[in-house]
């Protein structure tokens, strides 16, 4: 049976352990690290100790540290932006008193406005709450006209309905 020894590991002006070898491995040590452990005179290098070649090994094999990535500009790092108008409750009112298909696009297109917004993609909840107010409108201009078409055909109607009943009498 071996016995493991236990390593001190320097930083800086400090030292750190004792570390068994599995733990050195998370320590992510290099070659050039300071080490000592009992038996040994003075500190070594880590790649100068034949029972750490191993661990430089393994650590070489690990990826590398994650570093801090720069913020995505938000909504609240972005003053005096507000969302677009998202065009929502039009969009349902269209859906429900005439024009389904031209109500549901404008609800989809609604719905993706402050989501993108949200999430810092300005141009593009800009470009949602654009497409949602043309199918909006689309839809309401189609049952406007749709309503003026049956107004004008009930009063054409009563007109022929009135004459044709004065003709007969």
């Amino acid at each position: 049976m071996t016995i493991m020894n236990k390593y001190y590991v320097a930083e800086g002006e400090s030292k750190t352990g004792p570390f068994s070898i599995d733990e050195l491995k998370t320590k992510n040590i290099t070659r050039d690290t300071l080490v000592w452990t009992e038996g040994m005179g003075d500190w070594k290098r880590a790649g100068d100790v034949e029972e750490l070649r191993d661990v430089l090994r393994s650590s070489a094999d690990q990826p590398p540290p994650i570093t801090q990535r720069t913020p995505v500009p938000t909504v609240d790092t972005i003053p005096g932006s507000a969302p677009p108008k998202t065009w929502m409750v039009e969009s349902i009112l269209v859906t429900i008193l005439c024009c389904l298909p031209f109500g549901i696009a404008g609800i989809v297109n609604a719905s993706q406005v402050e989501s993108r917004y949200y999430a810092g993609n300005m141009e593009g909840a800009r470009r949602a709450s654009v497409e949602a107010k043309k199918w909006t409108m689309i839809g309401f201009w189609i049952g406007v006209a749709g309503v003026g078409l049956y107004v004008l055909w009930m009063v054409f109607a009563m007109i022929m309905g009135f004459g044709s009943a004065m003709f007969w009498a």
